[in-house]
């Protein structure tokens, strides 16, 4: 009796371990799975639990992160008196045309397009414009001392109490149309124009002689 006791006792218990192996085999294998097919991003936010590790995971907020497009960024606005670069110029040009009271002394501009600009108050001493287009520009008090305007077009543009001293004009298209000479500096001297002649007197051939009397 005592050994057929023993004998069930023996396989209760084997049964019992092979029982504890499936499952334990069993929670390795949902382990698994969870780790390879984590899940869902919606059911995470929401805070469900993952049913195969019987635990409750959270993924983190993450959000689409924007990057600001610094190609349309507004330009950043030049302090007073600061001088533009060519960088700046553009930009204006692309957008207002305004360049009042702006600095653009000693700067090469050669052939830019400053048609249809309000350049009034300008500094723009010692910068290269030859060839550069300003017809049609409001180049009221604009300060153009020493800067190279060869060829140059100010056709209908405004230029009261501007500044050109020691400018050079030569080939310049003045406001009227007509074409500065060569040597044309400070002012444009027309090409075609001619000084004021004095008026003419006239001499008689015998100095001697009186209009309306004489020798017979």
């Amino acid at each position: 009796m005592k050994a057929v006791v023993s004998i069930g006792s023996i396989r209760k218990e084997y049964y019992m371990t092979l029982e504890m192996r499936v499952i334990i085999k069993t929670c390795l294998l949902f382990a698994i799975i969870g780790l390879f097919f984590p899940p869902t991003p919606v059911l995470a936010q929401e805070g469900y639990a993952n049913s195969d590790l019987g635990t409750s995971i959270t993924t983190p907020d993450v959000s689409i992160i924007t990057i600001p497009d610094t190609k349309s960024a507004a330009m950043i606005e030049p302090k007073p008196g600061e001088k533009l670069s060519f960088k700046q110029i553009t930009e204006i040009l692309r957008t207002t045309r305004n360049l009042s009271g702006r600095n653009l002394s000693g700067l090469n501009l050669v052939g830019l397009d400053l048609s249809n600009c309000s350049l009034k108050g300008a500094d723009m001493r010692g910068s290269n414009l030859e060839r550069a287009d300003m017809m049609g520009s409001n180049l009221e008090r604009v300060d153009m001392t020493g800067a190279n305007l060869k060829m140059a077009s100010f056709y209908q543009s405004a230029l009261t109490a501007a500044k050109l001293d020691n400018a050079v004009l030569d080939g310049a298209i003045w406001i009227d149309k007509s074409i500065c000479a060569k040597g044309s500096v400070g002012e444009c001297l027309k090409i075609g124009t001619k000084p004021d002649q004095p008026a003419q007197v006239l001499v008689p051939l015998n100095p001697t002689e009186k209009s309306g009397g004489g020798k017979p």
